[in-house]
């Protein structure tokens, strides 16, 4: 007699290997798949993080590289050290005599900076909206402010102050909002080139970087700082790394007050 044959197929102990060796699989591919996404989370966190202090540091360049003083013939206050009538010629005396029985108000020019805030006028203003009454002047501050973030955390945050209108105070009015979101701190420092020094066979400038400049004071009225340097620290983007810092620098153009 002949046997019928059997059907083929797998042993549970088959099944079970089989699917412990699937699963394994599976978990090394989710594994992997989830750092790459975390990989690409991280490099878009800081590519941006560097595109917006990059855009910050530029713009901040350029509007400081702008910054003027205008003199008391475009109605700006009277330089220090000079508003007594004994110091101005006859035609001064009689220019100030006529403005002060006019009433008229007069506008603060110049650069009140400190280590870590700064406010300056400048020719930087970019009109943005059709047929505003805005001229190429602005009053510009820059500084930090303490605020909650969008995750709900006290963090420190770089503030921009803007007032296009000329004004009396230098250090308040117009429109604030946030340039970056979070930053540890913020310097300024102010190259003062200094009184010139005369040497033997030639004139040697003494100049060095200063932590504050304030063209209220006599020693610094009517002239502004031939370089302002600045820089950024920026938290750690993690608990392993180290703060990062950013460094720049901007030129001012017209360093002396405009008197014409």
């Amino acid at each position: 007699m002949r046997r019928a044959p059997h059907n083929a197929g797998f042993t549970l102990v088959e099944v079970m290997l089989a699917v412990a060796i699937l699963a394994s699989l599976t978990a090394l591919m989710w594994a992997s798949i989830a750092n790459m996404f975390a990989t690409r989370d991280v490099i878009e966190a800081r590519t941006e993080r560097y595109h917006q202090v990059r855009v910050t540091m530029n713009r901040m360049a350029k509007e400081i590289a702008a910054a003027y003083i205008a003199g008391p013939e475009f109605g700006a206050e009277l330089l220090p050290g000079e508003e007594s009538m004994a110091t101005m010629t006859v035609d001064e005396q009689m220019d100030e005599a006529k403005f002060q029985a006019s009433g008229a108000q007069r506008f603060q020019f110049g650069m009140i900076g400190r280590d870590g805030k700064l406010n300056f006028t400048t020719m930087a203003h970019v009109r943005t909206m059709d047929r505003e009454r805005a001229s190429d002047h602005a009053e510009i501050g820059y500084f930090t402010r303490t605020d909650r973030n969008e995750e709900g955390r006290m963090v420190k945050m770089l503030m921009r102050r803007e007032d296009v209108s000329a004004d009396d105070d230098l250090e308040k009015g117009g429109v604030v909002y946030k340039m970056l979101p979070e930053l540890d701190r913020i310097e300024f420092e102010y190259w003062d080139p200094g009184p010139v020094k005369l040497g033997t066979f030639e004139e040697l400038a003494q100049g060095r970087w200063v932590k504050d400049w304030d063209t209220t004071r006599r020693d610094q009225a009517g002239r502004l700082p031939t370089r302002v340097r600045i820089r950024l620290v920026l938290p750690p983007p993690n608990e392993r790394s180290e703060p990062e810092v950013f460094v720049t620098q901007a030129e001012i153009a017209t360093t002396e007050v405009l008197e014409f």
